[in-house]
């Protein structure tokens, strides 16, 4: 799935990034579904409703997929609260989430889909296509709650893993949902690779960050 966030300003005092496990997961969708209620390619993909609640149930399923198939998830948290201020959904080298993975939760996707759901399917087949074939980490989601969004939220879940990649020398991948987060994106060494075919919905733009010799 894309990526959401805002510009990069200094991040808010008292937040601690931390790895969330299967116990985190509502919270993570929850928040995750927050952000995303305003991103046009996911929107675009949803017929008329809930937005809210089905983007709640459709992270819901994605978290689980990628935690189970043994990728990463960050929570960005003021301490004192519950609700996760951001979160950031990664797909290590090896762990990738597959069209065929995906099948078991083919009942939570046509609930959130309904009759998009073939646009859906197709989408994230475009997408999978698109990947590089060189082994890397997969940026599929990172997202704030919108009143929080340009506060450095996002970019302090960013540089948390990152660092760890940089250390590893693997490249990273991931899909902006906009033109203004491709400029984002570029400032932690991103590079476009050009639209990524989708159906239904607008193109997201596929960006690629080289490994750190």
């Amino acid at each position: 799935m894309q990526t959401t966030q805002g510009a990069d300003h200094d991040a808010a005092q008292q937040i601690d990034i931390l790895p969330a496990a299967a116990a985190d997961t509502q919270r993570a969708a929850a928040t995750l579904a927050r952000a995303f209620s305003v991103d046009p390619h996911v929107v675009g993909l949803l017929p008329p409703g809930d937005v809210i609640g089905s983007l709640t149930v459709l992270w819901e399923r994605i978290v689980r997929e990628t935690l189970q198939a043994g990728g990463h998830a960050y929570l960005a948290e003021r301490r004192g609260e519950e609700r996760p201020l951001g979160v950031a959904l990664w797909e290590a080298p090896g762990s990738k989430v597959s069209i065929p993975r995906m099948l078991p939760g083919l009942l939570a996707y046509a609930r959130v889909f309904r009759d998009r759901l073939p646009d859906a399917l197709a989408t994230e087949f475009l997408a999978h296509r698109q990947h590089p074939a060189t082994p890397h980490w997969y940026l599929k989601a990172v997202g704030t709650l919108p009143d929080l969004q340009r506060t450095g939220v996002g970019s302090m879940l960013l540089n948390e893993r990152l660092a760890h990649i940089d250390r590893e020398h693997t490249g990273a991948y991931l899909e902006a949902s906009t033109l203004d987060l491709v400029s984002f994106y570029s400032r932690f060494g991103f590079i476009s690779r050009g639209p990524v075919p989708s159906r239904g919905t607008v193109p997201a733009i596929g960006m690629w960050r080289p490994s750190v010799a």
